[in-house]
């Protein structure tokens, strides 16, 4: 058995970076659930798939590192930074996300996750530029 870090990070090279996402299932238990990349929404094996093809749809992703890791018994929680490219144009991208994952039997049991999804979309041209700054004056997109 590897560490829990270790397992985390093929997942994200085989799925994410390799666009392997028919493994994804071999990291996940099978009623692990993914609660916080849509909002009231827990992800399950089959809207997770949908979830990582769409996005595969819009990016190329060369890699994901992780900046600050911490396990501690079954929990693993992790400040990753992602570089991609936007297929429609070759821009490269980068973002960032946290997750806290709990571990059993090196499977994804539970797993939370915070993503900056804003700045993602902002640098696919989907928000307009400075959306954040533009939302804290009050400003309402249409």
């Amino acid at each position: 058995m590897g560490s829990k870090t270790d397992l985390l990070q093929g997942f994200y090279d085989r799925v994410w970076v390799d666009g392997a996402i028919d493994e994804a299932g071999r990291f996940f238990d099978t009623s692990a659930e993914a609660s916080g990349l849509m909002p009231d929404l827990a992800v399950g094996a089959v809207e997770f798939h949908e979830f990582v093809a769409a996005l595969l749809e819009f990016l190329e992703v060369h890699r994901v590192t992780f900046e600050k890791t911490v396990e501690q018994g079954e929990w693993l929680s992790v400040m990753a930074c992602f570089e991609a490219s936007v297929l429609a144009n070759g821009q490269t991208i980068t973002g960032s996300g946290m997750l806290m994952a709990r571990i059993v039997d090196d499977r994804i049991v539970e797993a939370f996750n915070c993503i900056d999804f804003l700045g993602l979309f902002e640098q696919l041209g989907l928000v307009p530029p400075d959306a954040l700054a533009l939302g804290m004056t009050g400003h309402r997109f249409q």
